[in-house]
């Protein structure tokens, strides 16, 4: 049984960030995550600085889109950058801020393997305030939005 295309490219995602190299953060911490979560329990090396992917949202098809046999189907993926920081308002901010604009130049109007014919950035708040006041976590993210061509029936 052939993987479902946004599986495919939810781990096609995780491999362009881990092979991105972003100093601290190792290849264990880049998760791929059903439901994006925000505590070090949610992640399965517990440990911070991570970056998590996860599906957001439901698929767009648009019936204006794609050919006379094949439809153009968008996939919404977070990429979330996630770090303790304690409240500190100064510690690793440009280090965070560098992996964000790292990963935006990445993927912004890319193609993605052979999954995706170009993806879209939509930015998301630089710093995430609920889980920066709530619960002590430094969040930043965007959606990525990956167009893919399929056959139909």
């Amino acid at each position: 049984m052939p993987n479902a295309i946004l599986f495919d490219i939810l781990n096609a995602i995780q491999t362009s960030i881990v092979a991105r190299g972003l100093t601290g953060v190792g290849p264990a911490n880049v998760v791929v995550q059903k439901v994006a979560g925000s505590r070090a329990g949610d992640l399965p090396a517990q440990e911070f600085p991570s970056i998590v992917i996860a599906p957001y949202g439901a698929e767009g098809v648009d019936p204006e889109a794609g050919t006379t046999s094949r439809d153009d189907v968008v996939y919404k993926v977070l990429v979330a950058i996630l770090a303790a920081d304690n409240g500190d308002q100064q510690a690793n901010f440009n280090q965070y801020l560098t992996w964000r604009q790292s990963l935006r130049q990445l993927f912004h109007d890319q193609p993605l393997a052979n999954f995706c014919f170009r993806v879209e950035v939509q930015p998301l708040d630089v710093v995430d305030r609920d889980a920066w006041h709530q619960r002590n976590v430094f969040a930043s993210g965007f959606v990525l939005k990956c167009f893919s061509r399929e056959a139909r029936g």
